[in-house]
């Protein structure tokens, strides 16, 4: 009995052993990106000397995509300029399509995949050190860019950008980003002839614009939205009414529910991705805009239009919406984020970063922080529907 007990004693250290030198829970390590603590609900685990830590949380905040392919149990990873694939359970990952060779593989425990922090993260472009004192990987990437960055295009995108090239100024004072309006279509241009580093655009690029060498990567989606005066009565049209309004054919507010007063009009001027927006997703090439609507320069201007004249009729971003007017509800849905972002509401457009050519160095540091968490997180602080 008593030789029983202790093979039974033997075989238990063996197995603790085994899983400690397999994967074991690495208390006390810590994860820092760009000097801020990575707070993860699973603790990183310590794999033959390797720390592996849950992968959407290191590749998010490197401002990548993250998907899980359950049929070949692989991990994909999509940033502005790197693809990432990475199977578990196997050394061999691979990097904008050139195999890698991984000291160990991605693993599952207790139902979560797990990657070693170091390869994702330099597979990403970024620097990671360790400090043994303190037990912290260390991952540089966002922080230390130098140089100059030229931002221009779309006025829907443009705080969503500015904000952004505050806070990876703030990061990297070395870098000097510049952002400018002027509409999508200058974003487009300026990206295509070199005046611009990246172009913004909250429209769809032409064929055109792709077959000179343009590369548009998604940073968000945003909505728009038909605004009216606050006194309005009218609170719901369909897309119907609204082209018939805007095209002219319906020019009384009596026609659809409203006051005995004339419509009046505000759109955007020429090259507004916020108007090509609203000719393809309202208009949808059936009718064109009266001339007599009045073109504004900004969302911002059409909104105040609105707000000053009780017959006044508009378009804006999602982002814009405040209650100084009313959003109409469109096709039986109310304009919010939510239900933009569960494609109940009908009017959903993509926001663009572009760039000549595939993004790299400082542009794809730009348009990688735009997605990455915090990115995300000024993004949806100015009502636009993130990416994930």
């Amino acid at each position: 009995m008593k030789d029983l007990k202790t093979k039974v004693i033997v075989l238990t250290m063996m197995l603790c052993f085994v899983l400690v030198g397999t994967a074991s829970a690495a208390e006390g390590i810590k994860v820092n990106v760009d000097g801020s603590a990575l707070n993860m609900d699973v603790a990183p685990v310590m794999q033959e000397g390797r720390v592996l830590v849950p992968f959407r949380f290191i590749a998010e905040n490197l401002g990548g995509i993250v998907s899980w392919d359950a049929g070949s149990q692989t991990v994909k990873i999509v940033t502005a300029d790197k693809n990432v694939s990475l199977p578990v359970g196997q050394t061999t990952a691979t990097v904008n399509g050139t195999a890698q060779t991984l000291d160990v593989p991605a693993t599952v425990v207790d139902g979560r995949t797990l990657v070693p922090v170091r390869f994702v993260a330099e597979s990403l472009g970024a620097d990671v050190s360790w400090d043994d004192a303190t037990q912290t990987v260390n991952v540089k990437y966002f922080s230390g860019i130098t140089g100059t960055l030229k931002v221009g295009g779309s006025t829907t995108v443009l705080p969503v950008a500015q904000a952004s090239a505050d806070a990876l100024m703030k990061l990297s004072p070395g870098l000097s980003v510049t952002v400018t309006g002027g509409g999508s279509g200058v974003g487009t241009s300026g990206a295509k002839d070199g005046t611009l580093n990246i172009g913004m655009q909250s429209s769809d690029l032409k064929q055109e614009d792709k077959a000179a060498g343009l590369v548009p990567v998604s940073v968000g989606r945003d909505a728009i939205v038909v605004i009216v005066n606050k006194a309005n009565t009218v609170e719901a049209l369909t897309r119907e009414q609204i082209k018939k309004i805007f095209s002219g054919e319906i020019k009384n507010w009596q026609d659809v529910g409203g006051k005995n007063a004339a419509i009046v009009l505000h759109t955007r001027e020429a090259g507004s991705g916020t108007l090509d927006g609203f000719n393809s997703l309202i208009m949808k090439k059936e009718a064109e805009i009266d001339a007599i609507a009045e073109p504004h320069a900004s969302n911002p201007l059409v909104k105040q239009a609105v707000a000053n004249d009780e017959n006044a009729i508009g378009f804006l971003s999602l982002g814009h919406l405040d209650t100084s007017v009313k959003g109409i509800v469109a096709e039986g849905v109310v304009a919010s984020e939510a239900n933009a972002a569960t494609g109940q509401y009908p009017f959903v457009r993509n926001l663009w970063l572009s760039t000549k050519g595939t993004p790299s160095g400082q542009a794809a540091k730009f348009i990688n922080f735009v997605r990455s968490v915090k990115g995300q997180q000024i993004l949806a602080s100015e009502d636009f529907i993130p990416l994930r």
